[in-house]
């Protein structure tokens, strides 16, 4: 029997990684803010879970993720970001057993004419992006013989805080949307995320000390949040919803504690390549969610 233990439970990517189809034997187990408490305690709290669970994997799907917030909260995010990934990895590396961790687009400032690679210097814009790459460096530093960080963008599920349902709910409440479009990523289904996980997982399992490193994932087109909007309201119509009215707008009219990154694009190839696992396409899996999300609403 093959233990999975996830950091996280009630995030997007956690809830995908619960509900997706591992291999005969595995069992899943997941540990998050109810089990791990404060932010302030959650590194230590993540050892301890790690220590105790005794598992043969480990996945970090754990972090603070409200960007603006993390301005305020500067130590919440340090907590969640950065020590308890360095936590993780020293408690996964006593074990000699593999971790995946997730980081983010946001490490980079987006200035980047073309999409981001692996080997493309960050240079995050505000404290959520800091703490990510902090989290990123510290997964090194805890001297793990095999792990993987998984880089990836607008990740996106039918679930009641996603972007999709957040539109959504605004659509069908009759309001205006007005959405930026000067903001370009790939927005990127949970439930594919979460397999381009496994299978760095099971890599890992496999192949000791092998490490496949930092790689990119995310969907396979580009868009802005108002492009994304736009193919949500497309299939919610399809789905027989009224269509509202749609505004693109620029980001300095849509003001945030923090400046996002314009340029969000990730180059997956190396994860292609590695892999042979292209970048999601999104087309039917924004119908199903858009489905699923109408379902609940409607």
């Amino acid at each position: 029997m093959t233990k999975v233990l996830i950091l996280g439970e009630s995030g997007q990517l956690a809830r995908a990684l619960r509900d997706l189809a591992w291999p005969a034997g595995f069992t899943m187990t997941a540990t998050g803010r109810r089990q791990l408490g404060a932010a302030d305690r959650a590194a230590e709290a993540a050892a301890a879970a790690i220590a105790a669970a005794r598992p043969h994997l480990v996945l970090n799907a754990a972090a603070y993720t409200a960007v603006d917030k993390a301005e305020q909260e500067p130590a919440q995010a340090q907590a969640l970001n950065a020590d308890l990934p360095l936590a993780a990895a020293r408690a996964c590396a006593e074990l000699s057993i593999p971790l995946v961790h997730v980081s983010t687009d946001y490490v980079f400032d987006g200035t980047k004419a073309d999409a981001y690679l692996e080997t493309d210097a960050p240079n995050p814009l505000g404290v959520y992006g800091a703490t990510k790459l902090a989290g990123d460096v510290n997964m090194e530093r805890g001297r793990l013989r095999r792990w993987a960080i998984l880089r990836t963008s607008w990740v996106f599920s039918e679930a009641d805080d996603s972007f999709p349902a957040k539109i959504l709910r605004r659509a069908l409440s009759g309001e205006k949307l007005r959405v930026v479009d000067d903001q370009v990523g790939c927005p990127t289904p949970a439930r594919v995320l979460a397999a381009a996980m496994q299978a760095m997982s099971l890599r890992l399992l496999d192949q000791d000390p092998a490490t496949p490193g930092l790689f990119n994932y995310c969907g396979a087109q580009a868009m802005s949040w108002h492009g994304f909007a736009a193919r949500l309201v497309d299939a919610a119509g399809a789905a027989g919803m009224k269509r509202p009215a749609l505004q693109a707008i620029a980001g300095d009219q849509f003001p945030t504690a923090v400046k996002r990154p314009p340029n969000s694009v990730l180059n997956c190839a190396k994860f292609a390549r590695e892999f042979n696992m292209a970048p999601a396409e999104i087309d039917a899996e924004i119908d199903r969610t858009v489905r699923a999300i109408l379902g609940r609403l409607v």
